[in-house]
């Protein structure tokens, strides 16, 4: 675990699988000042005792946490919602409207992540499900301080949140990880992808007017311009459709999974930055990566299919 004070009274704690060794999961972002405090996705059951720890060094007692906000439910992110508000009494649960009933009664999405992740949902850690009362949807929170924008694509149910000058736009902006003079970035398409709704959900974000934001993603770190981050995110989603389009048409072959990376790495800079990571981040991101080529060669798939009936 790093906590980084990355701008005034908001934290970055960067949280590690120790146990599969895989350093800089998740950030779970927290604002904390005199009259608010919150946190944005506390990541899987698996580490809440280490965001447990986080919490106590940043001063934060066990009614001191106002809200909890959910980008999505997905057991990477949220997967220890459940642990955490039994820390936290005072804290309200945000969620979007379709994850609700899963965080009440999590089996289902126990028994999808299961089927989906495998081994990877047991190192997690088991759902927790959470007081019904304890969760709510709202437009604004905080005294209208917080405004919700609902992101579909990487998920159902999706949301990012917008506070003062913060866009907390988890996966509906890629993945993203910085590095020293650049950064790393790939689009976060998951098995059931479709490319209109993502992007339509980029255009929302950016119809904000974000040109003075810093964006605060997941998976890693800060940026300066959301803008400009949120256009880049939405043109190389549009290159990866169109390189993966291309190459599925000369061969549709079900090991192309290879070659497409190599193609990628040629013609999308951001990607290419592949190249400058760490090692163990490199063997994690080429699992990861070609999940999100899976997702856009399922989506070219089924529009093909489309057009053929």
């Amino acid at each position: 675990m790093n906590i980084l004070k990355v701008d005034k009274n908001l934290y970055d704690i960067r949280l590690d699988l120790e146990e599969v060794q895989i350093r800089n999961f998740i950030s779970s972002w927290v604002y904390k000042d005199k009259d608010l405090c919150f946190l944005v996705d506390p990541g899987p059951a698996l580490i809440i005792k280490r965001l447990k720890q986080g919490l106590d060094k940043l001063g934060i007692r066990k009614n001191d946490l106002n809200f909890i906000l959910l980008t999505h439910i997905h057991l990477d992110h949220a997967g220890g919602i459940g642990h955490l508000v039994s820390l936290y009494p005072q804290a309200q649960v945000i969620c979007h409207p379709r994850g609700v009933k899963h965080l009440i009664n999590p089996e289902k999405l126990w028994e999808g992540s299961l089927k989906i992740l495998g081994d990877m949902a047991r190192i997690y850690g088991k759902v927790k499900p959470v007081p019904e009362n304890r969760i709510k949807y709202q437009n604004y929170i905080a005294n209208r301080k917080i405004k919700v924008i609902e992101t579909l694509g990487h998920a159902p149910h999706h949301q990012s949140y917008l506070f003062d000058r913060y866009l907390f736009v988890g996966e509906a902006g890629g993945f993203h990880i910085s590095l020293p003079k650049s950064f790393y970035m790939r689009p976060a398409t998951p098995p059931i992808f479709e490319y209109e709704i993502s992007n339509s959900s980029i255009q929302k974000l950016l119809s904000e007017n974000l040109k003075d934001y810093k964006i605060c993603y997941p998976h890693l770190g800060m940026s300066k311009n959301a803008e400009k981050m949120l256009i880049i995110a939405q043109e190389q989603l549009s290159l990866w459709i169109q390189i993966i389009t291309e190459l599925y048409e000369i061969n549709e072959r079900s090991d192309l999974i290879e070659e497409l990376m190599s193609e990628l790495k040629k013609k999308d800079i951001y990607f290419a930055n592949y190249e400058l990571l760490d090692k163990d981040i490199k063997k994690r991101e080429l699992t990861f990566a070609g999940n999100s080529i899976r997702g856009i060669l399922g989506y070219i798939q089924k529009k093909k299919e489309e057009s053929n009936n």
